[in-house]
Protein backbone atom coordinates (compact mmCIF):
# COMPACT_ATOMS: atom_id res chain seq x y z
CA UNK A 1 0.00 0.00 0.00
CA UNK A 2 2.88 2.36 0.72
CA UNK A 3 4.11 2.09 -2.89
CA UNK A 4 0.59 2.66 -4.21
CA UNK A 5 0.25 5.79 -2.09
CA UNK A 6 3.54 7.13 -3.46
CA UNK A 7 2.33 6.46 -7.03
CA UNK A 8 -0.98 8.16 -6.28
CA UNK A 9 0.70 11.29 -4.88
CA UNK A 10 3.09 11.38 -7.85
CA UNK A 11 0.10 11.19 -10.23
CA UNK A 12 -1.49 14.39 -8.95
CA UNK A 13 -1.82 17.15 -11.57
CA UNK A 14 0.98 19.70 -11.84
CA UNK A 15 -1.45 22.41 -10.72
CA UNK A 16 -1.82 20.85 -7.25
CA UNK A 17 -0.36 23.05 -4.55
CA UNK A 18 2.19 21.87 -2.00
CA UNK A 19 -0.48 22.08 0.69
CA UNK A 20 -2.79 19.78 -1.31
CA UNK A 21 -0.04 17.18 -1.60
CA UNK A 22 0.66 17.49 2.14
CA UNK A 23 -3.08 17.06 2.78
CA UNK A 24 -3.14 13.75 0.89
CA UNK A 25 -0.04 12.53 2.69
CA UNK A 26 -1.46 13.52 6.08
CA UNK A 27 -4.90 11.96 5.58
CA UNK A 28 -3.84 8.81 3.75
CA UNK A 29 -0.62 7.71 5.48
CA UNK A 30 -2.62 6.35 8.42
CA UNK A 31 -4.58 4.13 6.02
CA UNK A 32 -1.45 2.10 5.28
CA UNK A 33 -1.89 -1.36 6.79
CA UNK A 34 -5.68 -1.42 6.47
CA UNK A 35 -7.24 -3.81 3.92
CA UNK A 36 -8.26 -2.38 0.55
CA UNK A 37 -11.90 -3.20 1.18
CA UNK A 38 -15.07 -1.48 2.40
CA UNK A 39 -14.46 -2.91 5.87
CA UNK A 40 -10.88 -1.67 5.83
CA UNK A 41 -11.92 1.85 4.88
CA UNK A 42 -14.72 1.85 7.47
CA UNK A 43 -12.33 0.64 10.17
CA UNK A 44 -9.85 3.38 9.37
CA UNK A 45 -12.52 6.08 9.49
CA UNK A 46 -13.88 4.65 12.73
CA UNK A 47 -10.41 4.87 14.30
CA UNK A 48 -10.27 8.63 13.73
CA UNK A 49 -11.20 10.97 16.57
CA UNK A 50 -11.43 14.24 14.63
CA UNK A 51 -15.22 14.60 14.57
CA UNK A 52 -16.33 16.54 11.51
CA UNK A 53 -12.78 16.23 10.19
CA UNK A 54 -13.60 12.65 9.15
CA UNK A 55 -15.34 14.09 6.09
CA UNK A 56 -12.01 15.38 4.78
CA UNK A 57 -10.35 12.01 5.35
CA UNK A 58 -13.25 10.35 3.53
CA UNK A 59 -12.86 12.72 0.58
CA UNK A 60 -9.13 11.98 0.35
CA UNK A 61 -9.81 8.24 0.53
CA UNK A 62 -12.45 8.60 -2.18
CA UNK A 63 -9.96 10.28 -4.51
CA UNK A 64 -7.35 7.59 -3.81
CA UNK A 65 -9.71 4.65 -4.23
CA UNK A 66 -11.22 5.95 -7.46
CA UNK A 67 -7.67 6.41 -8.81
CA UNK A 68 -6.85 2.81 -7.81
CA UNK A 69 -9.98 1.59 -9.60
CA UNK A 70 -9.33 3.58 -12.79
CA UNK A 71 -5.77 2.26 -12.89
CA UNK A 72 -6.88 -1.36 -12.36
CA UNK A 73 -5.34 -1.78 -8.92
CA UNK A 74 -8.78 -2.77 -7.60
CA UNK A 75 -11.71 -4.45 -9.35
CA UNK A 76 -14.45 -2.61 -7.48
CA UNK A 77 -15.26 0.99 -6.61
CA UNK A 78 -14.65 0.32 -2.93
CA UNK A 79 -15.68 3.77 -1.77
CA UNK A 80 -19.21 3.29 -3.18
CA UNK A 81 -19.79 0.69 -0.46
CA UNK A 82 -18.64 2.94 2.40
CA UNK A 83 -21.19 5.35 3.95
CA UNK A 84 -20.24 9.02 3.96
CA UNK A 85 -19.41 10.18 7.53
CA UNK A 86 -22.18 12.23 9.10
CA UNK A 87 -21.25 15.85 9.67
CA UNK A 88 -22.74 18.05 12.37
CA UNK A 89 -23.73 21.32 10.73
CA UNK A 90 -22.64 23.61 13.54
CA UNK A 91 -21.74 27.16 12.60
CA UNK A 92 -18.11 27.86 13.41
CA UNK A 93 -16.90 31.16 14.89
CA UNK A 94 -17.24 34.19 12.63
CA UNK A 95 -15.68 37.51 13.65
CA UNK A 96 -18.32 40.26 13.65
CA UNK A 97 -17.66 43.94 12.92
CA UNK A 98 -17.90 44.71 16.66
CA UNK A 99 -15.45 41.93 17.50
CA UNK A 100 -13.07 43.18 14.82
CA UNK A 101 -12.99 46.58 16.52
CA UNK A 102 -12.20 44.90 19.84
CA UNK A 103 -9.41 42.88 18.24
CA UNK A 104 -7.97 46.03 16.66
CA UNK A 105 -7.82 47.63 20.10
CA UNK A 106 -5.75 44.67 21.36
CA UNK A 107 -3.21 44.72 18.53
CA UNK A 108 0.38 45.44 19.53
CA UNK A 109 1.47 47.15 16.31
CA UNK A 110 0.23 48.70 13.07
CA UNK A 111 1.20 45.63 11.05
CA UNK A 112 -1.13 43.45 13.10
CA UNK A 113 -3.92 46.01 12.75
CA UNK A 114 -3.43 46.09 8.99
CA UNK A 115 -3.26 42.31 8.73
CA UNK A 116 -6.46 41.48 10.61
CA UNK A 117 -8.22 44.34 8.83
CA UNK A 118 -7.17 42.83 5.52
CA UNK A 119 -8.31 39.33 6.52
CA UNK A 120 -11.75 40.60 7.56
CA UNK A 121 -12.41 43.11 4.77
CA UNK A 122 -11.03 40.93 1.95
CA UNK A 123 -12.18 37.49 3.12
CA UNK A 124 -8.93 35.95 1.89
CA UNK A 125 -7.34 32.78 3.17
CA UNK A 126 -4.22 32.88 5.33
CA UNK A 127 -1.94 31.57 2.57
CA UNK A 128 -3.31 34.22 0.21
CA UNK A 129 -2.80 37.09 2.64
CA UNK A 130 0.73 36.07 3.62
CA UNK A 131 2.07 36.33 0.08
CA UNK A 132 0.64 39.63 -1.20
CA UNK A 133 2.92 42.50 -2.23
CA UNK A 134 2.27 46.20 -2.66
CA UNK A 135 2.46 45.77 -6.45
CA UNK A 136 -0.59 43.48 -6.32
CA UNK A 137 -2.96 46.27 -5.24
CA UNK A 138 -5.12 48.43 -7.47
CA UNK A 139 -6.41 51.07 -5.06
CA UNK A 140 -8.36 52.82 -7.79
CA UNK A 141 -10.45 49.67 -8.28
CA UNK A 142 -10.20 48.66 -4.64
CA UNK A 143 -8.85 45.19 -5.45
CA UNK A 144 -5.77 43.04 -4.98
CA UNK A 145 -4.53 40.17 -7.14
CA UNK A 146 -3.78 37.07 -5.08
CA UNK A 147 -2.56 33.55 -5.75
CA UNK A 148 -5.56 31.57 -4.58
CA UNK A 149 -6.59 27.98 -4.08
CA UNK A 150 -5.39 25.60 -6.79
CA UNK A 151 -2.49 27.92 -7.72
CA UNK A 152 -4.90 30.20 -9.60
CA UNK A 153 -4.71 33.97 -9.60
CA UNK A 154 -7.88 35.85 -8.73
CA UNK A 155 -8.96 39.28 -7.55
CA UNK A 156 -10.07 40.01 -3.99
CA UNK A 157 -11.18 43.16 -2.18
CA UNK A 158 -8.21 45.30 -1.14
CA UNK A 159 -9.33 46.10 2.40
CA UNK A 160 -9.81 49.41 4.21
CA UNK A 161 -7.79 52.53 4.95
CA UNK A 162 -5.69 50.79 7.60
CA UNK A 163 -4.48 48.31 4.97
CA UNK A 164 -3.76 51.06 2.45
CA UNK A 165 -1.82 53.08 5.02
CA UNK A 166 0.40 50.07 5.82
CA UNK A 167 1.20 49.37 2.17
CA UNK A 168 1.99 53.02 1.52
CA UNK A 169 5.30 52.41 3.33
CA UNK A 170 5.75 48.61 3.20
CA UNK A 171 6.10 46.02 0.42
CA UNK A 172 4.36 43.19 2.30
CA UNK A 173 2.99 42.26 5.71
CA UNK A 174 6.54 41.16 6.62
CA UNK A 175 5.38 38.06 8.49
CA UNK A 176 5.23 34.34 7.69
CA UNK A 177 2.19 32.07 7.85
CA UNK A 178 3.50 30.62 11.11
CA UNK A 179 4.00 34.12 12.46
CA UNK A 180 0.42 35.07 11.60
CA UNK A 181 -0.90 32.00 13.42
CA UNK A 182 1.17 32.88 16.50
CA UNK A 183 -0.11 36.45 16.42
CA UNK A 184 -3.74 35.35 16.12
CA UNK A 185 -3.39 32.90 19.02
CA UNK A 186 -2.01 35.67 21.21
CA UNK A 187 -4.74 38.05 20.07
CA UNK A 188 -7.42 35.48 20.81
CA UNK A 189 -6.05 34.88 24.30
CA UNK A 190 -5.76 38.57 25.17
CA UNK A 191 -9.12 39.63 23.75
CA UNK A 192 -11.18 36.59 24.70
CA UNK A 193 -12.47 36.37 21.10
CA UNK A 194 -11.97 33.17 19.14
CA UNK A 195 -10.08 34.19 16.04
CA UNK A 196 -8.23 32.22 13.42
CA UNK A 197 -7.79 32.89 9.70
CA UNK A 198 -11.08 31.20 8.80
CA UNK A 199 -13.08 33.01 11.46
CA UNK A 200 -12.20 36.25 9.65
CA UNK A 201 -13.18 34.66 6.34
CA UNK A 202 -16.50 33.54 7.82
CA UNK A 203 -16.96 37.00 9.30
CA UNK A 204 -16.47 38.51 5.84
CA UNK A 205 -19.19 36.24 4.44
CA UNK A 206 -21.72 36.70 7.25
CA UNK A 207 -21.25 40.49 7.38
CA UNK A 208 -21.79 40.90 3.65
CA UNK A 209 -24.77 38.56 3.63
CA UNK A 210 -26.32 40.59 6.46
CA UNK A 211 -25.56 43.75 4.48
CA UNK A 212 -27.78 42.49 1.67
CA UNK A 213 -25.35 40.96 -0.83
CA UNK A 214 -26.56 37.76 -2.47
CA UNK A 215 -24.83 34.44 -1.82
CA UNK A 216 -23.62 34.42 -5.43
CA UNK A 217 -21.94 37.81 -5.07
CA UNK A 218 -20.34 36.85 -1.73
CA UNK A 219 -19.15 33.59 -3.31
CA UNK A 220 -17.47 35.52 -6.13
CA UNK A 221 -15.92 38.17 -3.87
CA UNK A 222 -14.53 35.55 -1.47
CA UNK A 223 -13.34 33.10 -4.10
CA UNK A 224 -15.35 30.12 -2.90
CA UNK A 225 -15.42 27.38 -5.56
CA UNK A 226 -18.81 26.18 -4.34
CA UNK A 227 -21.78 28.17 -3.11
CA UNK A 228 -22.62 25.47 -0.54
CA UNK A 229 -20.43 26.93 2.22
CA UNK A 230 -21.72 30.47 1.65
CA UNK A 231 -25.29 29.19 1.86
CA UNK A 232 -24.38 27.49 5.11
CA UNK A 233 -23.20 30.82 6.53
CA UNK A 234 -26.47 32.42 5.42
CA UNK A 235 -28.34 30.19 7.87
CA UNK A 236 -27.01 32.35 10.70
CA UNK A 237 -29.17 35.24 9.50
CA UNK A 238 -32.14 35.87 11.78
CA UNK A 239 -35.53 37.25 10.72
CA UNK A 240 -34.46 40.63 12.10
CA UNK A 241 -31.35 40.56 9.89
CA UNK A 242 -33.47 39.75 6.86
CA UNK A 243 -35.96 42.48 7.78
CA UNK A 244 -33.17 45.07 8.03
CA UNK A 245 -31.94 44.10 4.56
CA UNK A 246 -35.49 44.27 3.19
CA UNK A 247 -36.07 47.78 4.59
CA UNK A 248 -32.68 49.01 3.34
CA UNK A 249 -33.61 47.94 -0.18
CA UNK A 250 -37.32 48.76 -0.25
CA UNK A 251 -37.68 51.39 2.43
CA UNK A 252 -40.25 51.27 5.22
CA UNK A 253 -43.88 50.90 4.19
CA UNK A 254 -45.16 52.20 7.52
Amino acid sequence: MNNLLEKFVASRPDGCSKRTIEFYQYTLTGFIGYPLSPDGVSSYLKSLTCGNGKAKFYQALKTLLLWLYRNSYTQDKIIDKVPTPKVQRNLLPAVSKEQLNTLLAHCHCERDRALISFLWYSGTRLSEAANIKVKDFDWGEGTVVILGKGNKFRKALAGNGIVRAWFSTHDSFEISRAGIMTMLKRLSKESGIKCNPHSFRRGFAVHNLKSGLSTRIVQSLGGWESIVMVERYSRSLSFEDALDVYHSVNGSSL
